[in-house]
């Protein structure tokens, strides 16, 4: 049974969530709401900005998680993340799994290694709401626990919920635009700027360190991929580097 394209099942903890609105419950109501529809067990919500770094509006992860995952998600890892890439580019109301928004190259690249491997995250799917101008709730689904098993049907029926989560969302966070301290550093990939590189090796280093291949960044840049090798050269020996673990290092202080 349906209830306006809402499956029935998912009808109790959605009339929980809008119950909670407002309230202190609402996250936890939320978070019921999102992990039951998709088998999920765990929830970080945040404002992405396109002009600062991402902000934590909840999350029930546990102290070790904490300080695996959200501090230094936070403080330099969100620059390489898929999903804020994904915002980035296109702000608006969405639901997205890891595999539909990461690079070719993502389980490959310094960023999986150094950070998303250590998060403890098996898969994961994010839930993108539109607040404002260049800014965004996003609700990071996460499955970690072996115990668990991600529904096939999940990200249907998170699509199907989108409009409600979306809506109760904005509601409940009228001021969402106005987190976060107004005095924020500028991107570490600012520090491209002071490196001796070309805008266009500039770029190079952007998408391999999100972990695309080299034939994935020449169809992004309108190269060959051996163009593209030829910029990787060029960057390691204008960096004095011999690999994309030291360009990361030196990019992000890790």
């Amino acid at each position: 049974m349906r209830m306006t394209g809402i499956p029935f099942e998912h009808v109790q903890p959605l009339s929980q969530a809008v119950a909670a609105l407002g309230g202190p419950d609402f996250p936890d109501a939320l978070r019921q709401l999102c992990l039951g529809a998709c088998g999920f067990d765990s929830l970080f919500i945040s404002v992405f900005s396109t002009d600062r770094p991402p902000v934590q509006l909840h999350s029930d992860l546990d102290p070790d998680a904490t300080r695996r995952t959200v501090a230094p998600y936070l403080g330099f890892a969100y620059l390489l993340d898929p999903f804020y890439g994904l915002f980035a580019s296109e702000p608006r109301d969405r639901v997205v799994s890891l595999d539909e928004c990461a690079p070719d190259d993502f389980r490959e690249s310094e960023y999986y290694r150094i950070f998303y491997a250590e998060t403890g995250l098996r898969d994961e799917i994010a839930i993108l709401v539109g607040a404002g101008a260049n800014t965004s709730i996003a609700l990071s689904l996460g499955l970690r626990r072996e115990d668990h098993h991600a529904d096939p049907s999940g990200k249907a029926s998170l699509d199907a919920l989108l409009p409600v989560i979306s809506a109760l969302c904005r509601k409940h966070w009228p001021e969402v635009c106005q987190v976060g301290p107004p005095d924020i550093q500028e991107p570490v990939f600012d520090r491209l700027a002071s490196m001796p590189v070309s805008n266009r090796e500039a770029e190079v280093i952007r998408l391999m360190l999100k972990g695309h291949s080299t034939k994935s960044i020449a169809r992004h840049l309108g190269n060959s991929p051996e163009t593209v090798k030829v910029h990787r050269k060029r960057i390691y020996s204008k960096l004095k580097i011999s690999s994309q673990g030291e360009l990361f290092s030196l990019l992000f202080g890790q």
